[in-house]
């Protein structure tokens, strides 16, 4: 569009700017708050898995030193305060073995039962289910111990998911069952079943023909 005097333009453009200056502003100030949201959201996420790298240490640490308090205390602030990291996942399987070494089979099966809800990795997950499911065997309680199992994704886990199906049927007294799932267990362990799961096998002798 051709403009006959300068006056004509410059009333043009202050008509169009006065149509249009406000949605272009608006999108500007949002653009703006997006960027700077989005900066400090990977800012606060670095900080808060910086953090629990440095809590983990310390656990580590604690365990290390025998200190199971501390290691309790420091598993509940990752779990709190910084479950959007793989640290808090791993520090409550960490602290549940411990838990369970000192027999507080409770307090362990509460902390892996987090785990399995809240880790944010599926491998920390399924290691929380089958900790479950050993600790389930151990109490005698196998059909919790059979329900854990079933809810393990990762075919990585699968002789050891059938070997601690094993040791829960065994646990019920279905001989047959318990057989057919250590059998199992050996032959998905890429022939390099441990000597101790063979023992469990032959333990149990054969079927009656």
């Amino acid at each position: 569009m051709s403009y006959e005097t300068e006056e004509q333009r410059v009333e043009a453009i202050r008509k169009w700017w006065s149509e249009n200056g406000t949605s272009i502003i608006a999108g500007l100030v949002l653009g703006l708050a997006l960027l700077f949201g989005w900066r400090y959201w990977v800012d606060h996420r670095e900080g808060q898995r910086e953090e629990a790298s440095a809590l983990f240490t310390e656990l580590q640490q604690a365990a290390n030193s025998g200190n199971a308090g501390r290691v309790d205390e420091v598993t509940t602030m990752l779990q709190q305060d910084y479950a959007g990291t793989p640290y808090a996942g791993q520090a409550s399987l960490n602290n549940a073995q411990l838990l369970a070494k000192a027999g507080k089979l409770d307090q362990a099966e509460e902390v892996l039962s987090w785990a399995s809800l809240n880790a944010n990795e599926q491998v920390i997950k399924d290691l929380a289910h089958l900790n479950l499911a050993r600790l389930y065997v151990a109490q005698g309680k196998t059909d919790q111990a059979l329900g854990e199992l079933a809810k393990v994704e990762a075919s990585a886990y699968m002789s050891q998911v059938e070997e601690i199906r094993g040791d829960a049927l065994r646990a019920s007294g279905d001989i047959e069952g318990a057989r057919e799932a250590y059998d199992r267990a050996i032959l998905t362990s890429g022939g390099s079943a441990p000597a101790y799961l063979q023992m469990k096998r032959d333990d149990l002798g054969n079927p009656e023909s």
